[in-house]
């Protein structure tokens, strides 16, 4: 059996279950964020130096995350399909606003144990969060928590090369899994493996400059 969340593996991946309840849990304060960011000039790229055209009273991508049929629609549609699957009562009265967000995240986070075992498109509502998630990031103009920290070390059975696919730790789960192999190291050997892949860029970039003298 696959990873509900990814389709990937054996069995649901702790760091799956772990990334997307992390990211239900920043969404009402990116939410928060993205009325700050209404304001044209607020992140880089708004406006146009020596446009004729009358600036856009309010930045387009916060104002779409934050009115209806957005982050709050968006949601409220998985919230209202939970509570009918699980045949509980009707959700209230919901509007785009922060409130109803928080509302509805807290439902969500409460029936995400549920929904991983039980719903027949729970990697749809999380591939919905990813989406959502990084939609607001770009609109405020962050990035993700996510740092690469080099290339997979682990040795193709086949080829007997290295993997070589970019590797990338978020601070927020438990194991760094490559995208291309799939093997994967844990939290205790994430230094452990960093410290390796440095010395194997050190030991590379010696080798280039003999190679160059």
């Amino acid at each position: 059996m696959t990873c509900p969340l990814c389709l990937r593996g054996d069995g649901l991946h702790e760091s799956c279950r772990a990334r997307l309840d992390v990211r239900l849990d920043r969404l009402p304060g990116l939410y928060v964020l993205l009325g700050a960011a209404l304001e044209p000039g607020s992140a880089a790229g708004d406006r146009v130096s020596g446009s004729r055209e009358a600036p856009i009273p309010v930045r387009l991508e916060p104002l779409t995350l934050r009115s209806r049929g957005g982050m709050v629609s968006v949601l409220g549609s998985w919230e209202r399909d939970w509570r009918e699957t699980r045949g509980l009562s009707v959700p209230p009265s919901r509007t785009s606003d922060a409130r109803s967000l928080a509302g509805i995240v807290m439902f969500l986070r409460v029936q995400l144990e549920w929904a991983i075992a039980e719903h027949p498109a729970v990697d749809e509502f999380a591939g919905e969060v990813h989406s959502i998630t990084r939609s607001c990031y770009a609109a405020l103009g962050l990035t993700s928590t996510a740092m690469r920290i080099g290339d997979c070390p682990a040795i193709d059975t086949e080829t007997g090369r290295a993997c070589g696919r970019r590797l990338y730790a978020d601070p927020y789960a438990d194991v760094i899994r490559c995208t291309r192999c799939y093997a994967q190291w844990e939290r205790p050997r994430w230094m452990m493996l960093g410290q390796m892949l440095r010395e194997n860029a050190l030991a590379m970039a010696g080798g280039s400059e003999r190679l160059s003298a």
